[in-house]
């Protein structure tokens, strides 16, 4: 109850006219997203109508989002802060800290000219998605798998000649030669984290699939691990945006 408390506080401003405000109508297009199918505004409100159920938004929103299945619900949660970080920062941060048991760092986001920007985006929200329902092995699999792919992306258009190499760890290296070729002034401890990053991901992932962590410590780590990708890949965006 306590994160749909803090959901509606959100999404039901004073002013009517603020951009986080969630009509009928925009709370269930977000459902909709995750479950085609569900009713449109119209037949959701006649239904509840003819079964004599409330029609408040703050009652039948907690109804719709009862009903889903935790995986379902968690991506219509996550798909409306997304919307609405900008209008209420801390509030937004102070609800991801609930949902995932820690604060969360920033999402990372792919610019849309690089190799497969729809899939690499999708990975980093269902990493959130993941650390809230629980799924801490999976979350660590994607960070790997998120970093991975964007490692790909960069070296397709930065070094294209070695763009055959599928290894994390190489390709970590072959970003950091690139970056330390062609910037005159950048620290060099920087560049470094680079492998230092990949190593700890690709080990991590190597250690969820061979041990079973205390269900704190996994969590922990996962959150770790999503904190760490994200930082890595908005530095790297730097570079491949063309910015100096």
């Amino acid at each position: 109850m306590e994160v749909y408390n803090r959901l509606f506080e959100i999404i039901n401003p004073n002013d009517r006219s603020a951009d986080r405000y969630f009509s009928g109508p925009r709370f269930i297009s977000k459902v909709r997203e995750v479950e085609p199918y569900f009713p449109n505004y119209g037949q959701y409100l006649s239904e509840r109508r003819r079964n004599g159920e409330s029609t408040s938004r703050r009652d039948y929103f907690y109804d719709i989002l009862l009903d889903l299945e935790e995986a379902e619900r968690v991506r219509v949660l996550n798909s409306i802060l997304n919307e609405v970080e900008d209008s209420a920062p801390e509030k937004v941060e102070e609800l991801r800290g609930v949902l995932s048991g820690a604060a969360s760092a920033p999402s990372a986001a792919v610019s849309e000219e690089a190799w497969n920007a729809d899939r690499l985006n999708k990975y980093l929200e269902d990493i959130d998605n993941s650390i809230s329902s629980t799924e801490y092995e999976r979350a660590v699999t994607l960070c790997y798998t998120c970093l991975e792919g964007f490692y790909k992306s960069f070296v397709r258009q930065n070094v294209p000649d070695q763009t055959d190499e599928k290894e994390i760890i190489k390709l970590s290296k072959i970003i950091r030669r690139y970056l330390r070729g062609s910037l005159d002034e950048y620290p060099d401890e920087a560049l470094t984290m680079i492998n230092h990053v990949s190593h700890t991901v690709d080990k991590t992932r190597n250690q969820f699939s061979e041990s079973h962590f205390a269900n704190e410590t996994a969590r922990w780590m996962a959150t770790y691990m999503r904190d760490l990708v994200n930082s890595q890949i908005r530095m790297l965006l730097h570079f491949m945006s063309g910015e100096e």
